[in-house]
């Protein structure tokens, strides 16, 4: 079997890649934060020499790399492993079409690891049911962005958020809905998929879906209204086959994609169309976690 394995690096790392001197104002300014995230740094090292470990025991063929070296999944692999938490799993999702995806949490005392099927310890037990054939391998819908008629690269697995690149701005778009078209002013719209609907939506104000579900919810977040108007389009549920749709009317406006790394710019007069996107097939993963 060939893998190609996908590890996150711990916050601490990356600040000391990039500002060592960050790291050390860090370490004298607050030694209690400092003292945690080297903990994290050092649970993160643990977790990936671990998996290395496990998968050359198992005579897995694997290829290690860091989640920012991830540009695409080779030819003929048959598994992708992502080692770190819901995160991680997210970003990796974006590079996965057919090939199903198993996350590893490196350090569950911090991490959900919600869509994770173990931790580093349990992994030989995961990839060997793997090898059988014996996994819980669940589907799970995505959604397919288009910008003005441009298909983006990255399904959506998780939640998307529409909002003005300032925070403090009023975001102004027009959204359809069939054959409602509403103009709204708002602080954004959350979109998400199932599997997303207890996170961002959830908090929100939003509903639980069916996990299997091929829908997408939306939820306009902090609606600015007056008078007697009324808004049907504030809050809904599609099938991904009926699709949504949202027009810019911010000068500045910010499409993110699963969280804050992925923004795709939305200037006035854009067009976001959304659907039905690949499916994605992840491994084991525990589905009473979502209930929890």
């Amino acid at each position: 079997m060939r893998a190609l394995v996908v590890q996150k690096v711990a916050k601490l790392d990356v600040l000391r890649a990039r500002s060592p001197e960050r790291v050390e104002q860090l370490a004298s300014a607050d030694a209690g934060i400092f003292a945690a995230m080297s903990d994290a740094s050092a649970q993160q090292t643990a977790a990936n020499a671990e998996v290395v470990e496990t998968l050359s025991r198992l005579g897995v063929e694997a290829r290690h790399i860091t989640r920012d070296d991830l540009d695409g999944v080779p030819d003929g692999t048959d598994l992708v492993i992502a080692v770190g938490g819901d995160g991680t799993m997210l970003d990796v999702s974006h590079w996965v079409d057919s090939t199903p995806l198993l996350g590893v949490n490196s350090d569950p005392s911090r991490s959900v690891g919600y869509f994770c099927a173990c931790d580093a310890a349990g992994l030989e037990r995961v990839v060997e049911r793997f090898l059988r054939g014996e996994s819980d391998v669940r589907v799970l819908h995505r959604i397919a962005l288009t910008v003005d008629g441009t298909r983006l690269p990255m399904p959506c697995m998780n939640d998307l958020l529409v909002t003005n690149s300032n925070p403090a701005m009023m975001s102004r778009y027009v959204i359809t809905s069939g054959e409602r078209s509403e103009t709204h002013a708002s602080s954004g719209v959350w979109i998400s998929t199932p599997a997303g609907s207890t996170a961002g939506i959830r908090s929100a104000g939003g509903t639980v879906m069916p996990l299997q579900g091929a829908l997408m919810q939306y939820l306009v977040r902090e609606p600015y209204t007056t008078g007697l108007a009324r808004y049907p389009l504030l809050r809904g549920v599609r099938h991904l086959s009926e699709g949504l749709a949202i027009r810019s009317l911010m000068d500045d406006g910010r499409v993110y994609v699963d969280g804050p790394y992925i923004s795709i710019p939305f200037p006035l007069g854009s067009t976001l169309a959304l659907g039905e996107g690949p499916r994605l097939r992840v491994v084991d993963m525990d589905v009473d976690r979502r209930e929890r």
